[in-house]
Parts: structure tokens; sequence; C-alpha cells
């Protein structure tokens, strides 16, 4: 299988601090890849270079076989706080890649509303992100990364900030989005469980300066039901992810 992008041999260093060592990654059509590793790896930096807005020091990132290193617009990047603007209504907020792109509100309006009730946002276009729960919002800025770049999305520990139970309804409501939209996504997380029960496949990166240290395939049906962790398979993967983490 032809991958739609690939990072070759990125290799970044900051004054003083070396922080990504010969990481290559691929990512295929409609996949769902994570990448796992310790706080202060390199994760958030690598996910800057693969999104064009930071250069490798070496490497290349081929998007659908072309060089887009150092070429930002192409992919779309979803952080961890949601980054809405405060002043500007849900429907707005989500539009915000269509009208850099040129549209009219009008013409933005009409392309986002079909997807709000994938979302779980319909009914709520006309809110403000003050008056909506921490997971709302979220919904609303990961909507806004699909209008921005429906094939690719770079997700950078989107539900970090959200409360335990919180996390587990939006990681399954995420999973269900997924068999929906045909996007393929690379995921940051630190949280083992969430990586399994989203991934196709998982890499597993080292300390600083982060390295691939491992790569899993996850062989497991999808969906994956309430009771996933109790799978031989689920038990498998987590043994040999928290073995590489602590060694």
């Amino acid at each position: 299988m032809e991958p739609i992008l690939e990072a070759k041999n990125i290799k970044k260093s900051f004054p003083q601090l070396h922080t990504i060592e010969n990481i290559s990654l691929r990512l295929n059509r409609k996949e769902f890849v994570t990448v796992l590793g310790p706080s202060g790896c390199g994760k958030s930096t690598l996910f800057s270079i693969i999104a064009g807005i930071a250069q490798p020091d070496r490497g290349e990132v081929i998007i659908e076989n072309r060089d887009h290193t150092g070429v930002a617009g192409r992919v779309s990047f979803m952080h961890q706080k949601d980054l809405l603007l405060p002043w500007k209504r849900i429907l707005d907020n989500v539009c915000l890649p269509l009208f850099l792109r040129g549209l009219s509100t009008r013409e933005a309006h009409k392309q986002a509303k079909p997807h709000f009730p994938l979302f779980g946002l319909e009914g709520f276009e006309h809110y403000y992100p003050s008056q909506l729960s921490g997971g709302m919002r979220q919904r609303a800025a990961l909507l806004r990364t699909f209008l921005f770049s429906q094939d690719i999305m770079l997700l950078d520990e989107p539900f970090g900030g959200l409360d335990a139970l919180t996390r587990q309804t939006m990681q399954r409501w995420l999973m269900n989005v997924m068999e929906e939209i045909e996007s393929s996504v690379l995921l940051i997380t630190h949280d083992v469980d969430e990586a399994i029960l989203l991934s196709d496949r998982i890499y597993v990166l080292s300390h600083r300066p982060a390295q691939v240290r491992q790569e899993l395939k996850v062989n497991m049906e999808r969906p994956r039901g309430i009771n996933y962790f109790a799978e031989p398979e689920y038990i498998r993967l987590k043994e040999a992810i928290l073995e590489c983490l602590t060694h």
C-alpha cells in the first residue's frame, strides 16, 4: 500500500537540545496511526515538522509523492487547546479555514452545516464557546480541523485537557466518527489505552533525542467494544508498549 504521508529520517536540534534523531514513519490512506512516547521527547516538534510549521535539520516530508518539507497548509493540525475564538459563534469558528480560502460567509456555512450532526454539534451552531462543555468545544475544534484538510489530520493530545470521564466519552466518539469519514489521522498521546483503542498502528518513541523504538500493529476488529481491554491482543500490546517505554 502506498502511503499518503511519509516522514523520512527526520532530525531536529535546538541550541543545547537534541530533540529528534532519525525518525521515519508513514501514514496510509484512511489509517489511524498513533505516536506514543515520554513527555518532552519531541512528539509535538515532529508534528510541527510534518505540518510544515518547522524545518528539520535533516530529512523530508513526502505527501502524495511530493516533497512538502517546510511547506505549511497541506495538512490540518489540532492542538490540545481548542483555540476557539470566544467572540465568534461555533458555526463561524469552525468555518475559519473556509473563510481563509476566500469563501463567503454564506458558502462557508453551506459547506460546514451538513457536518454538524456527525460531529455531535447539531443545534449548537449559534452558541458561543463559553456556552459549551469542554468535550463539545473539542468537537468543534475537531470539525474546524476537518474542514481545513479532510484527508490528513494531525491531532496533538486533543483530549489531554479533559477530565477522565469526558476523555473516555470523546475517545469512543472519535472512534465512531473515524468510521464515517475518509480521513487519515496521526495522533499524539501519552495514554497507552487511548492509543490501543483508536489505532491501526502505533509508533513508540524513546526519550529525547527521540527515535522510533518500536512499531506495533493493532490486530483488533473495529468497532472496538467497551470491554476491548479484556481481549488478549490488548493485553499483549499494552505489555509490549509499557516494556518499551520503561526500558
